[in-house]
């Protein structure tokens, strides 16, 4: 037990804790003198995975791609929506978990390949297949509520693109230039491990502007051209994990906007179609916590997409 105490040893004690302490406190400002903004996390969102397919199809292929509309279930879109898909030159249907004979081969994939690959599971490609000369561009694309990927069939657009339609029993018609079809997918999870997907077909047209649109409670100026939005062909359809969404045209030569995504007229005819599967849904508790980086527009996803 000390009988005195000496005041030099106190004020260096004291001196020595002072300086531990402030190195165990984080710094709030980095070396540039820039305060950084911790990332963005979402830790209450399901993440719905889909991967899309953009297919090129031969002239050749007409007949494989009729036996694959005959494979797809269309019935599963009401019968108002399938009319309305149909008057515009939208095909929609749905397959099961399983590739299909006319998919398989118009995505130049062998039929070892396809075999009892599980839900959800990217199978191998085998040494056969990556020899094949791609038919298809395959994207793997991770949505979280109220976040929109887009989908350009063609980055090229039309000169002209004419559209048509009924109001108050007389036909209306407007042309617009330099029209480029896009489509806009969003997803919602269900607590089965089923998804719901949108697709929002909507029309790019005319010239980039300088615009004002919201992002995060602020209004962030972006420069992008004008689009035009078909709402009442909005498609949503659940699907269960390994099931696929197909959509493409009525005929290269329909009057409605399908063309304007699906059909080029260059040298010849040129015609896509766009496959969309849905892999998984990663709940919650197993989504990834730090937010999806943003990727630039004209590359495809876009995240956040808000107009």
């Amino acid at each position: 037990m000390f009988k005195y105490t000496n005041p030099i040893f106190w004020l260096i004690l004291g001196g020595i804790c002072i300086h531990f302490s402030c190195n165990l406190l984080p710094s709030s400002t980095p070396s540039g003198g820039q305060a950084t903004e911790p990332p963005l996390i979402n830790q209450n969102a399901d993440t719905v995975n889909i991967e899309t397919f953009i297919i090129r199809l031969a002239p050749h292929q007409n007949e494989l791609l009729q036996q694959l509309w005959q494979e797809v279930d269309e019935q599963s879109l009401p019968p108002q929506l399938r009319r309305e898909l149909f008057a515009q030159g939208f095909r929609v249907g749905i397959l099961g978990s399983l590739l299909s004979p006319a998919l398989a081969q118009l995505l130049n994939v062998s039929a070892d390949a396809r075999a009892d690959a599980p839900w959800g599971e990217p199978h191998e490609i085998s040494a056969a297949d990556a020899a094949r000369e791609p038919t298809a561009i395959r994207h793997m694309r991770n949505l979280l509520p109220e976040i929109r990927t887009l989908v350009r069939v063609f980055d090229t657009p039309l000169p002209e693109q004419s559209l048509f339609w009924e109001e108050n029993g007389m036909i209306h018609c407007q042309t617009y230039t330099e029209a480029v079809g896009i489509l806009c997918i969003s997803a919602s999870a269900h607590r089965d491990g089923s998804a719901q997907i949108q697709i929002v077909p909507e029309l790019e047209h005319g010239v980039a502007e300088l615009r004002l649109r919201p992002m995060g409670g602020l209004f962030v100026h972006d420069t992008s051209r004008p689009r035009h939005s078909f709402e009442s062909l909005t498609v949503s359809q659940r699907l269960l994990p390994g099931q696929w969404l197909i959509i493409g045209t009525t005929t290269p030569d329909s009057a409605g906007a399908g063309k304007a995504f699906f059909v080029r007229r260059n040298s010849g005819l040129e015609q896509r179609l766009v496959a969309i599967r849905l892999l998984k849904v990663i709940p919650a508790a197993l989504a990834p916590t730090s937010a999806s980086p943003t990727v630039p527009r004209g590359t495809e996803t876009i995240m956040p997409e808000r107009n």
